[in-house]
């Protein structure tokens, strides 16, 4: 199982697809998120934002202290299996894709 993980800034929702004007890169993400999970049998994803799930904030040392240290402007932090792969900034499918990938790879080296 390959767990991937976004820390988010706060959001009016979950997903931060709602209201009237939804944020177009986060229409964008949350439909790679889907794909993604559609494509990766082993993948399992949640999402963290700081105002709707700040106990993961609070449990994660190496996020919370990369938040102290830098704002909320560090975020949105991608996690993959406890690996930092980007920070300050989504990742686009493509880029999601081939991390996963490389991911899967090294597990079965």
């Amino acid at each position: 199982m390959i767990e991937l993980t976004l820390y988010e800034e706060a959001m009016c929702c979950s997903t931060g697809v709602c209201g009237p004007d939804p944020d177009d890169e986060l229409v964008e993400l949350s439909a790679a998120l889907d794909q993604l999970e559609s494509s990766f049998d082993e993948l399992e994803i949640s999402r963290a934002n700081m105002q709707h799930n700040i106990d993961e904030f609070l449990e994660t040392q190496r996020i919370y202290d990369l938040v102290q240290e830098n704002g909320p402007s560090i975020l949105p932090i991608t996690v993959i299996d406890d690996e930092i792969v980007a920070k300050s900034a989504y990742l686009s499918y493509d880029e999601l894709e081939a991390a996963l990938e490389d991911r899967m790879q090294s597990q079965e080296a």
